[in-house]
Parts: C-alpha cells; structure tokens; sequence
C-alpha cells in the first residue's frame, strides 16, 4: 500500500459493487483489455454502487448492511448504449434502471460505513467502464463512435452484491457475495 496513489488509498477496505455474470464480464473484460488494460488490471468489469468503506467492518456491522440489501428485491438490470465524460477520458455502458440503482447506493451510504466525502458521491451516474484513459489509445470521439459500432445493448437480473477489496497491488478480488431479497 506504500506505493499505492493518493486515489487508491480510500479504497483499502472495499467497496460495494455489482459484478456482471461471466458471461457480460467476459465480453466487457475483453473491451478493458484492448481499451485500457491498466483499468482492467484494476478490476475485472463491474458496476460501482458505493463510495469506499471508511474502515474495515467486523462481523456485526454488516448485519445492517445484509438486512438493508434484503428489501431490495433481485431486478433486471440493462446495460447499454455506450456513453462518456468526455472530455474526461472515460467511455461506458449507460445502465437501467438508474433510480433503482442510485436507491440501493443511497440505502448504504445511509449507513455511516462509506467515505461519502469523496468526490461524485452527490453527482454519481451508474455506469460499467471500457475505458477510464489509463493505458491504450486515446480516449476522444472516434474512440467513442468506434466502441459505439462495436458494442452492444443487453440485460440481467441482478440477485446479488460483491463486497470487493484491493490486493497490496490495487487489484480488486471479490471477497463475499451480498444477496438481494428475492433470492
């Protein structure tokens, strides 16, 4: 962690995420790894849902968060077209349904646990990234139209969370499965 970016630091506990089915994260992955492999090497494809923890949570502090994701039922969640924050270098899937999505996300910011100090946690837009301009070709209009012929639209049902943490190398690994309720 010595090494790690001012950025990286805030994420040391882990944050909440959903993590696309193998076959979605597949496809995805492989656009991160042509687009910018510096990002996927970050982080396999997925789709934040909150800010950072602001400490490591013992056993009895993710009793709320478990209960809270539990009134949330399972949805189907739809990803695409591509988007960006141009001239921010960073293009995306838009994905659906974003109330619902920035529901849950406010639900666990609620609980205290998250660094909601952090910039975009006011503004947040839910999104999967191809490429944040870590690493590969430039991140402009062409790239964006190109992606945009390239990729496309799809759906899943989203039954479950991943708490996910950073190695000492800043590579995210999912440590526990979050169920919705429904499931």
């Amino acid at each position: 962690m010595d090494d790690w970016e001012d950025w990286q630091r805030p994420y040391r506990f882990g944050t909440i995420v959903i993590w696309p089915p193998p076959e979605i994260r597949e496809i995805v992955n492989s656009q991160r790894q042509e687009y910018d492999p510096v990002s996927k090497s970050i982080c396999e494809t997925h789709i934040t849902i909150t800010q950072p923890l602001i400490r490591s949570l013992v056993d009895d502090e993710w009793i709320p968060i478990r209960y809270l994701l539990k009134s949330f039922s399972s949805f189907e969640l739809r990803y695409g077209p591509l988007n960006s924050f141009l001239p921010y270098p960073c293009i995306w899937y838009e994905i659906e349904p974003r109330g619902l999505v920035l529901g849950i996300r406010t639900a666990l910011h609620k609980t205290g646990f998250f660094n909601t100090s952090l910039s975009h946690s006011a503004d947040f837009i839910p999104h999967m990234t191809i490429t944040e301009g870590l690493s590969g070709p430039t991140v402009d209009e062409e790239l964006l139209r190109r992606l945009q012929g390239e990729s496309r639209q799809g759906s899943f049902v989203c039954n479950e969370l991943m708490f996910i943490v950073p190695n000492e190398k800043f590579s995210f690994r999912v440590m526990e499965a979050l169920p919705l309720g429904g499931r």
